[in-house]
């Protein structure tokens, strides 16, 4: 019979610590300066088991992060002393603290079983966090100087998070602290670091709100590079045409935008966003480059030859802008062979012969310019020179196009 009750006992298991007990070995790890780390970790194993209660709980996140703020206090002291101290360690505590207190907060206003609420922590962790508020943003800038975006994230969040919460609701100050945007910019820029675009837009507005122009700028393009990670077409749609609207001598927005009009044929979009840059900014030969593009594939021909030239103008090295003229002027010569004289005997067949060798000459200049500016790219311009040369009667140089594509 005492055999079978102590397997019982033995079955049963040993009885859980009880929480008195670690808190009295956290404070003991306090006054030691010993084994705090152990002791931390032993509360917080505890704090969701199912006998633990709310008052708990609350004691449990503060005690841990007192034991935080022992463990700061000793690398602090090797700091003043000027030993060497682990500076990671030194700012973890600090974003350790601010964690468990908040935690620690989120438990303490809970109402008691007769529904009311006893705020027994609440002050003390409002002049904790007061107290360790700057080097909790020091913490964020020497993992951002060290480009550990992930490290750094949780520093500026924390920050931000914690100029709002209900803890420090009584300084009025903290919620006009003029160092939040910057604070926004620096969380951004974290998490987009760290290929997070979900936390990179959870500040992001706040962020481009407080910066000058060219922050906001390149934060409007940070904006709609993270919705197009997340796929969120809608979203990335907006900050696209945002970008324009607010930002339109930032070339990003205009050159994604155009891809998409372009994938989606919805060309009068294009054009009329390339006129209202060209309005808003001036020319610029990538808005008359896109014209010429829009114009080729509706093949409006002479439309796509005016506004190549026009890009032309502004950059009169532009290789695609040649490649549209070129084509375009091709393209009118074999639409009009199609109907022009081939009877010999009609005086109108030499008066179609010579516009036709004129398109094709038209053609020429601009492709043999393809060339020229790009002679690697043979698969580009080979092939309109081939048929340009064959209508010109040009022997030598149809050999030696069509050597070129023989051997592509």
């Amino acid at each position: 019979m005492f055999l079978m009750l102590s397997l019982m006992a033995n079955a049963a298991g040993p009885k859980p610590v009880k929480v008195r007990t670690l808190i009295s070995e956290a404070k003991a790890a306090i006054k030691y300066s010993k084994n705090q780390q152990n002791a931390e970790k032993n509360l917080l194993a505890v704090v969701n088991r199912e006998d633990v209660t709310t008052e708990q709980r609350a004691e449990i996140y503060f005690m841990a992060s007192e034991l935080e703020r022992n463990i700061n206090d000793a690398e602090n002291m090797k700091l003043y002393l000027k030993q060497a101290y682990d500076t990671v360690k030194f700012f973890n505590t600090i974003l350790n603290m601010h964690e468990h207190l908040i935690k620690c907060d989120s438990y303490d206003c809970e109402p008691n079983a007769a529904g009311v609420v006893k705020l027994k922590y609440r002050n003390k962790s409002r002049e904790i966090l007061k107290a360790y508020r700057t080097n909790l943003l020091n913490g964020g800038k020497f993992m951002l100087k060290h480009a550990k975006y992930n490290e750094a994230y949780p520093y500026f969040d924390m920050y931000l998070q914690s100029s709002r919460h209900a803890i420090l609701e009584s300084e009025p100050a903290f919620r006009t602290d003029s160092l939040l945007p910057r604070v926004a910019y620096w969380a951004t820029v974290s998490a987009y670091n760290a290929n997070q675009p979900e936390k990179a837009l959870r500040y992001i507005d706040e962020a481009i709100e407080g910066g000058n122009e060219s922050l906001r700028t390149s934060l409007q393009e940070y904006k709609a590079r993270c919705y197009e990670v997340l796929k969120n077409n809608e979203k990335w749609m907006e900050a696209l045409e945002e970008g324009t609207r607010l930002y339109p001598a930032h070339d990003y927005f205009f050159l994604k935008l155009m891809d998409e009009y372009m994938d989606e044929q919805e060309y009068d979009k294009g054009l009329a966003l390339c006129d209202t840059l060209i309005s808003k900014v001036g020319n610029k030969d990538i808005y008359w480059f896109a014209e010429s593009q829009i114009f080729l594939l509706r093949k409006q021909f002479d439309e796509t030859i005016r506004t190549a030239d026009e890009a032309l103008k502004c950059d009169s090295t532009m290789t695609d802008a040649y490649y549209n003229k070129g084509n375009a002027f091709l393209n009118k010569a074999v639409i009009f062979a199609e109907t022009a004289c081939n009877d010999v005997r009609d005086p109108k067949c030499r008066e179609d012969r010579r516009q036709l060798q004129k398109l094709y000459n038209q053609a020429r200049e601009p492709m043999e310019m393809v060339r020229r500016l790009a002679p690697k790219d043979s698969k580009r311009w080979a092939m309109p020179l081939y048929r340009i040369y064959l209508n010109l009667n040009m022997g030598n140089e149809f050999a030696e196009m069509e050597k070129i594509l023989n051997d592509q």
